[in-house]
């Protein structure tokens, strides 16, 4: 079947990309055509001449270059849209519209765009599903789009979310049933193809979300201490001291979570990276006070002490001395990677009588 995939992607965002790049390969692993809708959210920022001539700088960048050619290579796109209006009266042909995963059904993120992420274009006939889309949050805080949401929901075949928050979401507040799913991340068990061979390296992996004084300064000084090399897996040099020049490429980020000795992170996909290439980890308290995901994820596999409310917290524990067994771990995800599985192959297979 042919597939169009709506999604955030193409915003330089490592979680963001390869939940992209994870969604795309595992339906096509499943035998379907899939081309991303290609609309970024990006599209809504200013318009200005000044920031046109910092984009166009940009893209001259080393950084700019190594993340057009992981999206020319990886992601199969639609037409460009350059708007709403583009998408709605022009829509992809497709056989099945698939919303997620990331936070598609977060307006606060979405703005402008949230109503195309409930999938209210193209053609009444096209079945829609969703995987693991999710709130990124546990209620839902726009009464203005209640209605409309409700309307939309009602069109698709199947629902899932990443989040059981998100499925308790959608039940209070849309009396819809959902499944809760594995992030698409997790579905694949190696990501080779971008990583090429691999070997343990005596690092120390950090990856701060943005600028995070508290996390730069501990990880620093922690490497430092074990005798390992501190590798900060967002790394950004600035042209001007402004613009983006040179940056860590999506291939390398793998390659860093993959090689570590050691990585502290506030990221849920550093966590899932983390898990698939068995590496030790502290995580910290993410900062915005939203960490419901990282530690539902937590839970999930049994290691909620490995989330830290601050770096006092990790000082304290030492998870470093104290490895973690992968033995248990491997058998919740591959049990919940062949459960999501199931979900997206048995939604799409129950289709082709229909179409």
């Amino acid at each position: 079947m042919k597939i169009a995939l709506l999604t955030i992607w193409h915003e330089k965002n490592y979680g963001a990309e390869l939940q992209a790049y994870a969604t795309v390969k595992v339906l096509q692993n499943l035998g379907h055509k899939v081309e991303m809708i290609d609309i970024r959210l990006s599209d809504m920022v200013e318009n200005s001449i000044k920031h046109k001539v910092a984009t166009l700088i940009s893209m001259l960048g080393q950084g700019e270059r190594a993340f057009n050619s992981f999206w020319k290579c990886h992601i199969p796109t639609t037409r460009r849209y350059n708007n709403t209006n583009e998408l709605q009266n022009n829509p992809p042909k497709a056989d099945v519209y698939i919303v997620g995963s990331d936070q598609v059904w977060n307006p606060d993120i979405t703005k402008d765009f949230a109503k195309l992420f409930f999938l209210n274009f193209g053609d009444k006939r096209i079945y829609r599903i969703s995987y693991a889309s999710s709130f990124g949050k546990d209620s839902w805080n726009h009464p203005e789009l209640k209605p409309f949401v409700r309307k939309q929901f009602s069109q698709f075949y199947r629902i899932s979310c990443r989040e059981e928050s998100g499925v308790n979401l959608l039940k209070k507040e849309f009396e819809v049933t959902a499944q809760s799913v594995a992030d698409p991340t997790l579905l694949l068990d190696n990501y080779s193809e971008l990583t090429g061979p691999l070997i343990d390296t005596q690092t120390l992996v950090y990856y701060p979300l943005s600028r995070d004084e508290e996390l730069e300064t501990y990880s620093l000084q922690l490497a430092q201490r074990l005798a390992l090399t501190p590798v900060n897996n967002n790394k950004k040099e600035l042209l001007l001291g402004r613009l983006p020049w040179k940056r860590t490429s999506i291939e390398e980020w793998v390659r860093n979570i993959a090689q570590a000795q050691f990585v502290i992170t506030r990221s849920f996909h550093g966590l899932v990276f983390c898990l698939l290439y068995k590496r030790q980890f502290a995580i910290l308290a993410s900062r915005n006070g939203r960490g419901d995901r990282l530690i539902n994820l937590l839970k999930a596999i049994g290691l909620e002490e490995r989330y830290y409310a601050n770096t006092e917290a990790i000082e304290k524990d030492c998870p470093w001395e104290h490895n973690i067994d992968y033995t248990v771990v491997d058998q919740i995800i591959i049990k919940k990677r062949n459960s999501s599985l199931f979900f997206l192959k048995t939604a799409l297979d129950s289709l082709k009588d229909r179409i």
